[in-house]
């Protein structure tokens, strides 16, 4: 090759990159540049009371005089934005607890936010940004159509410094996993999420968001996990209308077997009976999700709020029956009814207090008995014990009571 075709080629490829861009602009940087500037820091503050004992830690001194002594700690992780009037998405377990929210935006400028609302199951918060102005927020995607092999780009913005991008393909599309006996569904990656990048954007090539990282998961190695788009976008307008999601009623309750979760109570007129469930039907999937325990269902309901529609499928026999189903808001005195109804148990307020009027289970609750908490929430009124109740619905229910100047606990389960 002589000089002069050297000169025309060097010629050729200066003007395709001035005309068609640089090959060094690919795919995913382009999808970074349309995503960069809605990624945040987030940075939160937190007062914690411990127990202090100035006295040699003398147990005497310590229990007599109740020493405890204030301490800030801070965690930080990332977030995106939303929409153009300062909401924005991250982990729960990024804010929980906190009781100052600091952003870093893209302008480099702190900005304080505060809590919007969230569920600490689905592991997803919405925080609002003050005083915030030229906001770019992001384009949701949807997680429905995912690929094996797909390239995807983990953004977040750790530790106060620039966006962090990592790159990788999803290695699975619904990677269901136990986390601290909490059912949980993930798009998996093969590419690390460290903390300073949880709550941050999962983005497709086209720069759209199709989930929210999380590294909540401990035992994770060289790869990472997020939480699909499309819950978040089922639950979004029910945490900004209610600050949280409200537990979900399908008229039917379950037994746990080997076999699966066997319909044990079907609500007369419910949606589940107007479209033929019986008792004795075994649940087998919601959204084509296999159903297997309590966990799993508590879990999925959470992310199908009142008003959504599911479809379901059932097993009676060795016959397959699917359907669709409304769920709605829970009935009203729902929670009480169902102590009722399974355990013989009635209740009256007594002044500040809950009291047992009746109960089919001596044994554990007798009349005259004083519910101090049901799962750690103290029980004052009715109304408590009845909204404890439809938020735990398919999980044990823990009883602290007071009888005769003794405090006893107990389980129940629905």
């Amino acid at each position: 090759m002589n000089k002069i075709t050297i000169w025309v080629l060097n010629i050729v490829f200066l003007i395709s990159a001035s005309v068609f861009g640089s090959h060094r602009e690919t795919e995913v940087v382009k999808a970074v540049k349309l995503i960069k500037n809605s990624v945040i820091n987030i940075r939160t503050e937190q007062i914690v009371q411990r127990d202090y004992n100035p006295f040699f830690n003398d147990p005497f001194f310590g229990e007599f005089f109740g020493f405890k002594k204030a301490y800030k700690t801070e965690s930080l992780g990332s977030g995106f934005f939303i929409n153009s009037s300062g909401i924005a998405v991250t982990n729960y377990h990024v804010i929980k607890s906190a009781s100052k929210i600091f952003v870093v935006a893209g302008d480099e400028e702190q900005y304080e936010a505060e809590l919007v609302g969230g569920d600490e199951d689905l592991d997803i918060a919405i925080i609002k940004v003050k005083n915030i102005k030229n906001i770019t927020p992001v384009t949701l995607g949807t997680s429905s159509d995912l690929m094996l092999g797909e390239t995807v780009i983990a953004m977040g913005n750790p530790y106060g410094l620039e966006s962090s991008v990592s790159t990788g393909v999803i290695s699975n599309t619904n990677r269901i996993l136990n986390i601290d006996n909490t059912f949980s569904s993930f798009i998996q990656i093969d590419a690390p999420i460290n903390p300073g990048n949880s709550g941050g954007p999962l983005v497709n090539l086209d720069g759209e968001v199709i989930g929210i990282n999380s590294a909540i998961y401990k035992e994770a190695q060289g790869i990472g996990f997020s939480i699909p788009i499309d819950v978040f976008k089922r639950v979004m307008n029910e945490i900004l209308q209610f600050g949280k999601i409200r537990p979900t009623y399908i008229g039917m309750l379950f037994d746990e077997t080997k076999d699966g979760l066997v319909v044990e109570q079907l609500d007369k007129k419910s949606s589940a009976e107007n479209i033929g469930i019986k008792k004795g039907d075994i649940l087998y999937k919601i959204e084509n999700m296999l159903i297997p325990t309590k966990n799993a269902l508590k879990y999925i309901l959470k992310s199908y709020p009142p008003g959504s529609s599911i479809n379901l499928t059932v097993k009676r026999g060795e016959k397959f029956y699917t359907g669709k189903i409304k769920t709605e808001k829970m009935p009203e005195n729902y929670g009480l009814n169902l102590l009722n109804t399974f355990f013989g148990i009635k209740l009256t307020q007594s002044g500040d207090y809950v009291k047992v009027l009746d109960s089919s289970i001596p044994a554990y609750l007798k009349k005259g008995d004083i519910i101090l908490s049901v799962n750690s929430t103290e029980i004052k009124k009715l109304s408590d014990i009845n909204e404890t109740i439809i938020n735990n619905i398919y999980d044990k229910n823990i009883f602290t009571i007071y009888r005769n100047n003794r405090i006893f606990k107990f389980e129940l389960f629905f």
